[in-house]
């Protein structure tokens, strides 16, 4: 199983429309992610491996290009202090 993480709790958020739109209450910052991103955050606790799974049977990329993608975006959530690894 992957990594799992947890959305930090200074982080408040909603779906609009399928976009997971973010607010980093420190920061006084919003963030909306595109359709798969919104995908790879609503889906953080299932762990990476799933959330891989989840994109590949939604769209057709393969697994190798799901994972890096993935692992990108999960990456660029945790230096942007969204989110946290367990």
């Amino acid at each position: 199983m992957g990594n799992k993480y947890k959305k930090n709790p200074d982080v408040s958020w909603q779906m609009v429309e399928g976009q997971a739109v973010l607010i980093h209450n420190r920061l006084g910052e919003i963030q909306v992610l595109n359709e798969v991103g919104s995908i790879i955050w609503d889906n953080l606790e299932k762990g990476s491996d799933e959330i891989v799974e989840a994109i590949c049977k939604d769209y057709d990329v393969t697994k190798e290009e799901a994972k890096k993608d993935v692992e990108d975006f999960l990456k660029e959530l945790k230096e942007n202090q969204a989110i946290t690894e367990e």
